[in-house]
């Protein structure tokens, strides 16, 4: 792949340490100090029983924005995280929260201002995260540990002390999604920054690779799944700047990109959501110095050009759908 190292690009450094935390493929630093003009969480008055809710989250003021669906109509602010980044909702329509340099998971209820449960990474920087629909166990992805490479954090119930898995030829670990069978696949890479497909088997015991055939992943991004199919998101497809997603079967230990989706203009999109008819998420336009970044919906599993855009946070990581009490 052109361009710097993988461990260079990361985008914001952790001042303690001297080393950089985050899920985007970007050279842009944020400043670690953000300043802030509203210091509190707020969500409008329909939001709980909005049938949808998009949650943004936004390295740039270390908010996480939420957003009626399909609409787009700005419903709320959540405040009082420090580096918020990977999400993920559960059936019930909470929504857990990724607050990388807290070392925490934060859960919030569908168009709630408040946390109602916040989880402790004992071992690392969490990033991203998934909700197992059968059993309710949380897995919560370290980008890495304190001792160096990352793992996979399993919460059963998403409560309590989590149990640790990994696997050796992983270093930074991403993203990920449970299949219907309660199989765990994460997005990662080397410690050179190769691209790295991973799952843990329900109740399995350790981690293992899925070789990826038909196609070249270059920069971990998304993982879903929509029935049999597996979903993964490139942030730099092709290896250039601009994101798509990729349609694989799983078969055994393999997985054959099947489709591609190319979403048109796109700078870098880190995570989004994946439904049916649509890809919505954060299109990051710092990497590309553009002067704006923004909220988009493209049409799945066509691609193209968004369908809706709006003026987004400054720096979108994290993006997961909340589907509430109004469906």
């Amino acid at each position: 792949m052109a361009g710097p190292p993988f461990f260079m690009k990361l985008r914001r450094f952790i001042a303690i340490a001297s080393v950089c935390v985050t899920l985007a493929s970007c050279s842009t630093v944020v400043p670690p100090n953000v300043a802030r003009t509203d210091t509190s969480s707020w969500i409008d008055a329909t939001a709980k029983s909005a049938s949808q809710l998009l949650y943004v989250s936004d390295l740039g003021t270390f908010d996480v924005y939420v957003y009626h669906f399909p609409s787009l109509k700005l419903a709320g602010k959540l405040h009082g995280f420090d580096n918020p980044q990977g999400e993920c909702a559960d059936a019930s329509g909470d929504v857990w929260i990724t607050d990388t340099q807290s070392y925490h998971v934060v859960e919030y209820a569908h168009g709630g201002a408040k946390p109602i449960a916040r989880l402790a990474d004992p071992v690392g920087y969490p990033g991203g995260c998934a909700v197992d629909s059968a059993t309710g166990n949380l897995a919560v992805m370290n980008l890495y540990d304190f001792s160096g490479a990352g793992s996979v954090l399993v919460y059963k119930s998403a409560r309590g002390t989590p149990k640790v898995y990994a696997n050796s030829n992983f270093y930074y670990y991403y993203f990920g999604a449970y299949d219907r069978k309660g199989n765990l696949y994460v997005s990662g890479a080397t410690a050179s920054g190769g691209y790295l497909l991973g799952t843990l088997p329900a109740g399995g015991r350790s981690m293992s690779v899925v070789n990826v055939t038909g196609g070249t992943l270059y920069f971990p991004g998304t993982v879903a799944w929509l029935g049999s199919t597996l979903v993964l998101g490139d942030q730099r497809c092709n290896g250039r700047t601009g994101s798509c997603f990729y349609e694989l079967r799983v078969s055994g230990g393999s997985a054959r990109i099947t489709g591609m989706t190319p979403l048109r203009g796109s700078c870098d999109v880190v995570q989004a959501s994946v439904g049916a008819t649509h890809v919505v998420g954060g299109d990051d336009a710092a990497y590309c110095r553009k002067r704006r970044s923004t909220i988009d919906v493209w049409p799945y599993p066509k691609g193209g050009n968004p369908t809706s855009s709006i003026a987004g946070p400054r720096v979108p990581i994290g993006a997961a759908l909340s589907v509430g009490a109004g469906r």
